[in-house]
């Protein structure tokens, strides 16, 4: 059995849809035909009109115009209105062909049109082309240009900068690497410029550090008061001698910390070199001043180095600033020479600048413990002040008058006992007379002779002058100085013979 099924297709509905929005203008005509070309079906003529009367004819043959509907490759060549057109063809099943017309001027003037965008488009994109790179460069060139005035700013010795570039590329990097090493030269900048100013062992204020705090302050107040106080450790030498360089440095420390809490954090304090120390008291009227510096002097000074605990003192000297304009190294020459005038004085004191002090002699001030004792032509012995009392000093001429090479050899042969300096023979006599002396009158000057047993085996007869002594460090010692008897003899005996006869009494 054999179906045939048919489909009635409404035309007039198919014409009313193609026309519904027929293209105007430039995009030429589109027409319903039959299979020559020749016959346009519309809503308006739905039976067909000639398309001569819109004023279109077929340059083609009508076969021409079937051919191209069957294939579908071929464009057709019509008249329109006198224009030469050309006309795809699209076939249909019933014998119908759909045909796209358009006239040559309209798609020479929508391809020239086209052709004029688009070469717009091409000037367009050439010119933006060319104006990246160029954009590109100045921005380049201007994050290049921060980062080199930021080096120039280093290199004028300011490290306040910012380069805040995040961009993910080489000159980010290269500002973001830039700007960490300038915090670092900065800090590195910083620690070097403090280390410059101030005092390794004390974390005071070195020389330098001390002339720049207190320029400023002068030169910012030129009409405020102050004082500048210089001080030093009595005996520094001595605690180094007798103790260590730790030692030392120990009292240095402690004696920074005292300054500190004494006169404050708010003033100017530092070391100006050596056991020498500064203050300068800021905005300080008189009283105050000779207060705080009374109190400090009278204040008792320690400190502790290996379980023991030492006592110091200091010399002080100081000047007034009276809002005057005195240049600071005037200040300095008068607070140093009122310290001086302590020295001479006896140290462990304090007095403030006086014009007089400008003609003290200071030529003593060039000598010290140690020259004066290695050059002085007695015998000198220092001890403790007990029956059997331990040595603690002995000068060139003590060891001499031993026959010792060297004060090691001259320690090991008394075993670094004073007794052992004395001959056994007088020992017991001289401890017993000593300690009598020492009761009877015990701040006065005592003498007698006894006789001392050398190195060498050789017995020495001396005459002794001596005293008892309270001293800071070991409490109450024996002061000696012994003079060889037989020297004292021969110039008594070659003298003009007012002493004639006259030898020292052994029991005196």
């Amino acid at each position: 059995m054999v179906a045939i099924v048919g489909i009635d297709i409404d035309f007039q509905a198919f014409i009313d849809r193609l026309y519904a929005n027929p293209p105007k203008g430039e995009h030429g005509m589109i027409m319903l035909c039959d299979a020559t070309g020749s016959m346009e079906y519309s809503p308006e003529a739905p039976l067909g009109t000639p398309v001569a009367e819109k004023g279109i004819r077929i340059v083609d043959s009508p076969d021409t115009v079937a051919e191209a509907g069957r294939t579908d490759d071929e464009m057709l060549r019509y008249s329109w209105d006198g224009q030469e057109s050309i006309a795809g063809i699209r076939a249909l099943r019933n014998r119908m062909n759909i045909i796209d017309l358009r006239q040559k001027p309209q798609i020479y003037s929508r391809t020239h049109r086209a052709m004029m965008q688009m070469g717009m488009g091409l000037i367009a994109v050439c010119i933006m082309a060319s104006l990246l790179p160029i954009y590109m460069i100045n921005r380049l060139s201007e994050r290049l240009q921060r980062v080199i005035e930021a080096a120039k700013e280093v290199g004028e010795g300011n490290y306040d900068i910012k380069l805040y570039d995040t961009q993910l590329d080489d000159i980010g990097e290269l500002s973001r690497n830039f700007q960490a090493m300038v915090g670092k030269v900065a800090a590195s900048q910083g620690n070097l410029t403090y280390m410059s100013q101030h005092d390794v062992l004390t974390g005071l204020l070195n020389r330098m550090g001390l002339d720049k705090e207190i320029a400023d302050w002068l030169r910012e107040h030129p009409a405020s008061h102050g004082a500048l106080v210089s001080l030093d450790l009595d005996g520094f030498k001595f605690i180094n001698d007798l103790h260590g360089h730790m030692a030392g440095d120990e009292a240095l420390r402690t004696l920074a910390r005292d300054l500190v809490e004494n006169f404050g954090h708010e003033q100017i304090i530092g070391r100006n070199g050596g056991d020498e120390f500064v203050v300068f008291m800021k905005d300080t009227e008189p009283e105050a001043a000779q207060a705080a510096i009374k109190a400090f002097s009278n204040k008792r000074k320690t400190f502790t180095y290996d379980g023991e605990t030492h006592s110091f003192s200091v010399s002080i000297g100081y000047t007034f600033y009276h809002g005057d304009g005195t240049p600071l190294s005037k200040l300095f020459h008068q607070s140093d020479t009122a310290l001086y005038a302590v020295k001479l004085r006896g140290r462990n004191h304090y007095r403030i600048y006086e014009p007089s002090m400008e003609s003290l002699n200071r030529t003593s001030l060039g000598f010290n413990l140690e020259t004066i004792t290695k050059n002085l032509p007695t015998a000198l012995l220092v001890s403790e002040a007990k029956p059997d009392g331990k040595i603690l000093f002995v000068n060139k001429t003590m060891v001499e008058m031993l026959e010792c090479r060297n004060i090691r050899e001259f320690m090991e042969f008394t075993q670094e006992y004073a007794p052992n300096v004395v001959c056994p023979c007088d020992r017991e006599r001289m401890t017993k007379m000593v300690w009598e002396q020492t009761v009877r009158e015990p701040d006065r000057p005592h003498c007698m002779t006894y006789c001392v047993h050398t190195v060498k085996g050789r017995d020495k007869q001396v005459f002794a002058i001596w005293r008892q002594a309270d001293n800071v460090n070991y409490g109450k010692v024996f002061y000696a100085t012994l003079i060889d008897g037989h020297f004292m003899y021969e110039e008594l005996a070659s003298s003009d013979g007012s002493a004639e006869g006259c030898t020292p009494n052994r029991d005196s």
